[in-house]
């Protein structure tokens, strides 16, 4: 089942790609026959126009490969911290707050959308910081669980500096139905455009609270 959905995911991603290409290619057609007509020695501009719709197809391209890639590969990605949960291997809020971090900066890894530091905290274990080497994260962790526990929705914590490089943060809380589990923070390189903020958003209520709640209950019968 599970090699038919990476197989049916793979054909879904193919076509986007296909139908993108061909799309592309029929607009490009159609803006050089109408600067064509419209300029009588056009020249110049016609190459100016083909460096200018390559740099857009392929920005734009990029973004398109980015949209495809996140979904297509988060749940396969993430099935191996639910197996662990599974298998005994993540029995504590802390080996999973570790898995979590870790997660969050080897998968978000895409052009616009990249992850370079990640904080977990859960309601029973001390923050995670994730790479941890990574220098100490200039936020009062009292004040993110208090922005964490009164809302649902994902908040922008603007610019933080992280050993003298400037990032932008955005605290996610996890909550499992009326519960607070905890929350989990993202540091990237750039600011994030709204799709974005939503993956990490879903990220949360499709794989992290559930599997969260499992630990956290298996450490309330030890």
């Amino acid at each position: 089942m599970k090699q038919r959905k990476d197989i049916l995911a793979t054909v879904q991603g193919v076509s986007l790609i296909v139908a993108y290409v061909f799309v592309v290619s029929i607009l490009f057609m159609a803006g050089w026959y109408g600067l064509g007509q419209i300029i009588t020695e056009p020249g110049a501009l016609l190459a100016l126009y083909v460096i200018l719709f390559l740099l857009a197809g392929a920005l734009l391209g990029a973004w398109l490969w980015v949209l495809i890639k996140i979904p297509q590969g988060i749940a396969r990605e993430f099935d191996k911290i639910k197996n662990q949960i599974a298998g005994g291997e993540i029995n504590s809020s802390t080996d999973f707050s570790k898995a979590l971090a870790e997660f969050l900066v080897d998968y978000f890894s895409f052009f616009r959308f990249d992850v370079v530091a990640a904080q977990v905290k859960t309601k029973t274990a001390e923050a995670v910081i994730f790479p941890g080497n990574a220098p100490a994260i200039k936020i009062d962790e009292q004040l993110l669980a208090k922005k964490s526990r009164e809302t649902e929705d994902l908040i922008p914590l603007g610019k933080i500096s992280i050993g003298g490089q400037n990032l932008y943060g955005y605290l996610i809380p996890i909550w499992f139905g009326r519960e607070w589990l905890g929350y989990f923070c993202v540091f990237t390189d750039t600011k994030l455009f709204r799709v974005f903020k939503d993956f990490l958003k879903n990220f949360e209520e499709q794989f992290v609270d559930d599997q969260l709640m499992h630990v956290i209950n298996s450490e309330r019968r030890i």
